[in-house]
């Protein structure tokens, strides 16, 4: 939607609309209350004995009263001349502060609003209730010139809160960022339409009751749906109005795009940096390497106890990018149940340890699970599409220490992806007769006999949506109505995509060791296809 061509018929500015204008503050409404309504296109500025035309249709016609003293005849004689031209106000200014019965029972007959006010400069009022009547689109490049202005005292450094801070400054609205996944990233939380995860791609003037939020996308490059959205919430505004916002957020929000993508680009370079020290900590000699040492000091970083490594792997609607949006949120997750520490993101996901002075009693792990599990549940539910499965190494002292912990970590997360489900943690004790599958599930003969076992849905099946049912249905030891409730859908459908899957596989389903076989191959499956044989 565009600001231009706004209909005045349409939209009009109404008499009661002007007493809420600088230049009118004091003003006192006489007589006519009846026409407060009136639309009002026009201000026509005269004096009480002008010979002059009255004003035009639907004008706000601003008499100079000053030298009647108490001669109302010549105000009634002004009322009536405006009423004929079918005005939609008289201003009176005048010092008297009262007028006779007679004007005011007049002024009511013909429906006809008599305002009274003073004001040294008659000419600064009607260029007043000129720009608020005729001049909308003086009133819009106002409002863009200020948002320009405020957002050019912004200091690049400080984000875009601070952007946001500019623009509510300039338009006296609240506003929101709110990100991808529906929480308020920047701003005030209450201007955030309801329903943000399913915010549109396009933008959008949304009224609810006397309330508008106005939602502009962002995105942040060529190409890209929106990852961000900037709102406002306004109260009974008028149109013209709601569109004057909605054009400067359109161009507010290019600004905010720049801000948020040199952010993307800091956090990027961050990450990394992280990603790499995470990597140089895996690839490590027993002796750390004095440059290792001087990049963990200036993270800030620990290895210096029992150190307790947590691989968290996402999967499903997932990407770098993704995983770098949502790391602040994770990292507050699990800031809230307790858990800090370093923090790396992956491509794929996330890796932390927690450091310990002394060593961890024995059980004590069953904590850490529970703490892991309170908050990548917590997570993962905000996180649409997104599963995440968690793996938990033992403690183990020092930097080398780190290296086992994490490779432990590593192998529990695989286990507890394999296992299925959107969500999951796994600690490496926990694993018993898991760790024997882990071996066949990591072999790359079993990962080539998986997917050649079930190539005909991994063809077809894009979504996934046949193996997830056919792991399920497995999994529930075969019961269509089971598998049903577990998937959320009618148990009817189930049967279908199974007699589907029945025919596309080679296995039989009523065997029992092709059954196993199959079972086994929908866990790897999602671990994704084998290496390469030269990798």
């Amino acid at each position: 939607m565009t600001g231009a061509g706004i209909d005045a018929d349409l939209w009009p500015v109404r008499v009661r609309d002007l007493l809420g204008l600088d230049v009118l503050q004091g003003a006192t409404t006489r007589g006519g209350h009846d026409g407060l309504d009136h639309p009002v296109e026009h201000v026509h500025l005269r004096t009480p004995r002008s010979s002059e035309p009255a004003g035009l249709p639907r004008s706000v016609v601003i008499i100079n009263g000053t030298s009647l003293g108490r001669d109302g005849y010549q105000v009634d004689l002004a009322l009536r001349a405006a009423a004929g031209v079918e005005a939609s106000a008289v201003l009176l200014c005048t010092t008297e502060p009262e007028l006779s019965q007679a004007t005011i029972r007049l002024a009511n007959k013909l429906r006809l609003p008599l305002i009274t006010f003073w004001a040294t400069d008659l000419l600064d009022v009607s260029n007043a209730i000129y720009r608020r009547v005729r001049s909308q689109s003086l009133v819009r490049s106002d409002a863009l010139l200020d948002t320009m202005r405020a957002l050019r005292r912004v200091s690049g450094k400080r984000g875009p809160a601070a952007a946001l801070d500019a623009i509510e400054s300039a338009l006296h609205t609240p506003l929101a960022l709110v990100g991808g996944e529906g929480v308020v990233v920047a701003g005030d939380p209450a201007a955030a339409p309801p329903g943000t995860n399913d915010l549109l791609d396009v933008a959008i003037l949304s009224p609810l009751a006397d309330v508008v939020h106005v939602v502009q996308p962002i995105s942040l490059g060529p190409g890209e749906r929106p990852s961000f959205w900037l709102a406002a919430k306004l109260r009974s505004p008028a149109h013209s109005w709601q569109q004057t916002v909605a054009d400067v957020l359109a161009f507010a929000s290019w600004y905010v795009s720049v801000t948020l993508v040199a952010d993307r680009l800091a956090r990027e370079r961050d990450a990394r940096f992280r990603l790499g020290i995470l990597n140089a900590i895996i690839a490590g000699q027993e002796r750390p390497e004095p440059v290792l040492l001087e990049q963990l000091g200036v993270l800030g970083w620990s290895a210096d106890g029992w150190c307790t490594a947590i691989h968290l792997q996402a999967s499903g609607a997932v990407d770098p990018l993704r995983v770098l949006n949502l790391s602040e949120d994770i990292h507050r997750h699990l800031a809230s149940a307790g858990l800090r520490g370093p923090f790396i993101e992956r491509p794929d996901g996330w890796t932390m340890w927690l450091v310990d002075r002394t060593e961890p009693p024995l059980k004590s792990y069953k904590t850490t699970v529970d703490k892991v599990a309170a908050a990548g549940q917590a997570f993962a539910e905000g996180a649409l599409g997104l599963r995440l499965h968690a793996g938990i190494g033992r403690p183990y002292l020092g930097l080398p220490g780190l290296r086992s912990s994490l490779a432990e970590a590593k192998e529990a997360g695989t286990i507890a992806q394999a296992a299925g489900g959107p969500f999951g943690v796994q600690h490496i004790d926990d694993m018993g007769i898991r760790r024997i599958l882990l071996g066949w599930y990591a072999s790359e003969a079993f990962s080539d006999f998986a997917h050649t076992l079930l190539a005909p849905l991994l063809t077809l099946d894009s979504g996934a949506e046949l193996i997830h049912t056919l792991e399920t249905f497995l999994n529930a030891q075969s019961s269509a109505t089971l598998a049903a409730s577990q998937l959320g859908v009618h148990r009817n459908t189930v049967l279908h995509r199974i007699s589907r899957i029945r025919g596309l596989l080679t296995a039989d389903l009523d065997d029992p060791e092709e059954r196993l076989a199959i079972q086994l191959a929908c866990r790897v499956a999602k671990l994704g296809p084998p290496a390469p044989k030269n990798a």
